[in-house]
């Protein structure tokens, strides 16, 4: 078992669960990776996911998971703020909330005030207002949206689950993005509508600002595997950020990756630096003042904290540039071109 995999069955001390899905299937199944926690049941996951006035530093010290029942609306319509590479129905669901990762820039951070990661167990409701959305035209739908499902995969089972419903259901396309190095992939059925995406940065950036996930050859090998089954990946070079010796970090990383997967097996690529909307930046600045991610001087455009333009443009062409070297041009997609 991976580094990765140990450290997730380590990490969480107290399981909370709502009582209506105590004896559910998947529940118990989560549960058994962790017999040493001490499990509270709980009525609605609110009570103690998203409490005012909770420190989300001390928390994500000491994680709690918290098993639950999703409902209301199950499927969302797609962020005007994140790459739909072409698909006119663009969707998103939330499987879980929060992540295991603590990247100083996600704005995860700025949406919810607890730290501790909430996974709702009844899939088969998500399987069921898709296929009701599928009556009316195609779909395609992002899975890590408001986490990063892969490093839950051993316990959950769940992208295993949405591999095999979108083998069945031939008008939908799902992406699985993730920073995880852990390698699934064997279990994912091989299709080209189930889309691996891979978030890579530098070492630097990774050392700076994404606290707790994996190196870039540690994601490289990961997506090396998925290749090594017969995927196709994506790859997202996004956010970028300036930092120092920024034009040779991003060049010499986008090198090692094209060594390690060869162009042909890379389905696509999106790039884009970093951006946040206006709200969730005010209450990510007073939480984190010493996050030199949140604190930089951004500047405001169309209601999201980012680069000048003359930077955004310059990184984002010159990474554009650097992998036109590699790929087509069709390939490489950036949001701000669409």
């Amino acid at each position: 078992m991976s580094s990765e995999a140990l450290s997730l069955m380590n990490s969480f001390s107290h399981v909370y669960v709502e009582k209506n899905i105590l004896h559910h299937p998947r529940t118990e199944r989560i549960l058994s990776f962790f017999p040493k926690a001490e499990v509270i049941v709980i009525e609605r996951y609110k009570d103690v996911f998203d409490r005012s006035r909770q420190n989300y530093d001390l928390q994500f010290l000491s994680q709690k998971l918290i098993l639950a029942e999703k409902t209301g609306t199950f499927i969302y319509e797609g962020s005007k703020a994140c790459e739909d590479f072409g698909n006119e129905w663009f969707y998103y669901c939330t499987n879980a909330l929060n992540c295991i990762f603590n990247c100083e820039y996600c704005w995860l951070k700025g949406m919810y005030n607890s730290a501790n990661p909430v996974i709702f167990v009844n899939l088969e409701d998500f399987f069921a207002e898709t296929e009701k959305l599928l009556q009316q035209h195609p779909v395609y739908l992002c899975l890590s949206y408001e986490t990063d499902l892969v490093p839950f995969e051993n316990m959950t089972g769940m992208l295993q689950e949405w591999g095999e419903f979108t083998v069945n259901h031939p008008d939908l396309s799902i992406e699985i993005r993730t920073k995880s190095a852990l390698e699934i992939w064997d279990r994912i059925p091989v299709n080209d509508r189930i889309i691996p995406s891979f978030t890579l940065s530098p070492d630097p950036v990774i050392e700076r600002y994404e606290h707790k996930t994996p190196s870039l050859d540690r994601r490289l090998a990961a997506a090396r595997q998925a290749v090594d089954q017969g995927f196709k990946v994506r790859l997202s070079f996004d956010p970028m950020f300036s930092v120092s010796n920024w034009q040779m970090i991003y060049a010499e990383m986008i090198e090692k990756t094209m060594q390690v997967l060869q162009p042909d097996n890379i389905r696509d690529i999106n790039i884009g630096t970093f951006r946040l909307s206006k709200e969730y930046m005010r209450l990510m600045r007073k939480r984190f003042p010493d996050s030199a991610a949140v604190q930089y001087p951004y500047v405001l455009k169309d209601g999201f904290y980012q680069y000048p333009q003359e930077k955004k443009d310059r990184m984002e062409e010159y990474v554009s540039g650097v992998l036109g070297k590699y790929v087509e041009k069709e390939k490489i997609f950036r949001l701000e071109e669409k």
